[in-house]
C-alpha cells in the first residue's frame, strides 16, 4: 500500500512542478509553491526529493526511459525524442535555458554516432580523432537547435524537425 502512496505523492509534485513551469521558470520556483500546489508538505517533498534540481533530473531520467524504450531497438523512433521535447516544452526549455545537459538528448545522439561510427568504418574512412571532433560538433549544432526550437515556441511539429535534424546528418555522412 505505501508504494502506491509513494508513487501517487510523486506524480502529484511532478505535476505541481509542471503546472508552475508553464507561468514561470524553474530558477523562479521555490519548494514551498511545489508544495502549496501539490497539496503536500515540505517534508513529504524531502522524502522524495532531494531538492528541487533532483525532481528536474528524476523527470528528465522517467522521459528519457520513455523515450528511448527498454523493449525495443533504442533510438528505432527517431520522432520519439522530439514528440517528448514537444509534449513537456516547458520543461525541457528550462532544462535549456539552465544549460543542463539533456540526458535525452545525450543519448540519443550517442545512439545516432554509433550507428554513423560504424557506417565510417565499414568504408575504411575512419578515423577517430575527426570522428570525435565531428561528434562534439554535432551534438552542440543539435543541441542549440533544439533549444532554439524550444525557445520559440516549437513553431514547427516535432516530426518535420526530426527530419531537419536527422537530414543534416545524414548528409555529413554519406
Amino acid at each position: 500500500m505505501g508504494d502506491r502512496r509513494t508513487e501517487y505523492t510523486k506524480k502529484v509534485i511532478r505535476k505541481a512542478l509542471f503546472t508552475l513551469m508553464k507561468k514561470r521558470s524553474l530558477s523562479d520556483i521555490t519548494v514551498k509553491e511545489i508544495c502549496e500546489e501539490a497539496d503536500v508538505n515540505r517534508a513529504t517533498f524531502y522524502r522524495n526529493y532531494l531538492d528541487i534540481f533532483d525532481l528536474y533530473e528524476k523527470i528528465e531520467a522517467d522521459l528519457c526511459s520513455e523515450a528511448l524504450g527498454e523493449d525495443e531497438v533504442p533510438g528505432a523512433d527517431r520522432n520519439r525524442v522530439f514528440e517528448i521535447m514537444y509534449k513537456n516544452k516547458h520543461f525541457y526549455r528550462d532544462y535549456f535555458e539552465m544549460r543542463l545537459s539533456s540526458e535525452l538528448l545525450r543519448n540519443t545522439v550517442k545512439l545516432l554516432f554509433d550507428q554513423m561510427r560504424e557506417l565510417v568504418k565499414k568504408r575504411g574512412t575512419y578515423n577517430e580523432e575527426d570522428f570525435e571532433i565531428s561528434y562534439q560538433f554535432n551534438y552542440s549544432g543539435i543541441a542549440g537547435a533544439t533549444r532554439d526550437w524550444l525557445n520559440k515556441g516549437c513553431t514547427i511539429q516535432p516530426k518535420e524537425f526530426a527530419d531537419t535534424v536527422y537530414g543534416f546528418l545524414a548528409k555529413q555522412y554519406r
